[in-house]
């Protein structure tokens, strides 16, 4: 009873944005000065397996995408927020909401087992929800005030998508926020050089060429359904428990999003700096 009182009157220490960014690499003194629980970072190969990234590209990616979560959502206004980091990975992202939150108002929920054994490992403070791939989420509270997904909406099926969104709504208390990254024009260049450049390319990435060939549609074509206005998905598939039937490409266009939440719709962007997929913002009302 006496912390909850002390919670509701002393407020946190604020911290300026780039020593916050600096202590990511500093966890030590952040538990030291500023008695936060921030784990350490695993090492640059795991890292480089979840997002082709480490180091301090790595979380300069995953912090812009932060900082602009905090603005659009005035999360700043909030005191000690619940958020909800949907298939978070190792918590790059989540890690940085611990200056705004306590550790148990962080949730990250997971489909690969062998994630939230990482996340155990590490002793993420966290809490950690090994979920299935369609909704619900077991454990996870019906008053969140933010949900936010980072290229995960840009590999499962419209299906998925709707029942997850659908999902995340209702467990939002009225006013909170849905954050989501998707493929857009950015993977579209990308595939269209890739297609331009595959005989140059290394045996590794030719053969990922391949597959890609083999599996979508050109970039050309692929650029024309998304300026339409259509959802696309294609059947990749992923690793572990991440199978075709829900998982693998996704490309969700602007006019999509209008049509099927409206004034629900509070900003969308293609050009965040240093983050690679568009990104939706959608609030509860």
């Amino acid at each position: 009873m006496l912390q909850r009182i002390l919670d509701s009157i002393i407020p946190p220490k604020k911290i300026p944005d780039q020593d916050w960014f600096a202590l990511q690499f500093e966890p030590e003194k952040a538990r030291e000065v500023y008695k936060i629980p921030l784990p350490s970072l695993p090492s640059d190969d795991a890292q480089v397996s979840f997002t082709a990234l480490s180091g301090e590209n790595n979380m300069r990616q995953a912090f812009d995408f932060y900082v602009h979560m905090r603005s659009v959502c005035q999360l700043d206004k909030i005191r000690r927020p619940k958020v909800l980091d949907f298939g978070g990975g190792w918590g790059r992202v989540s890690r940085l909401f611990l200056r705004d939150t306590k550790p148990q108002n962080i949730y990250i929920a997971e489909t690969r087992a062998s994630v939230i054994q990482l996340l155990r490992d590490a002793n993420a403070p966290y809490t950690a929800i090994h979920n299935e791939p369609p909704p619900p989420i077991a454990g996870l509270p019906n008053d969140m005030d933010l949900v936010f997904a980072y290229s995960v909406f840009s590999h499962l099926s419209e299906k998925y998508f709707l029942d997850w969104i659908g999902y995340f709504l209702e467990v939002l208390r009225p006013g909170g926020h849905i954050v989501f990254t998707s493929r857009g024009h950015y993977f579209i260049r990308h595939l269209q050089h890739l297609h331009a450049n595959e005989e140059a390319a290394p045996p590794n990435l030719a053969e990922h060429i391949r597959r890609l060939k083999q599996m979508m549609p050109h970039p050309d074509e692929i650029l024309r359904l998304y300026d339409a206005g259509e959802f696309q998905f294609y059947p990749v598939g992923g690793s572990e428990e991440l199978t075709p039937s829900f998982f693998g490409e996704a490309f969700i266009p602007l006019a999509y999003l209008k049509k099927h939440f409206g004034d629900a719709l509070v900003d969308f962007t293609e050009d965040l700096p240093r983050v690679d997929q568009s990104v939706t913002v959608l609030r509860k009302r």
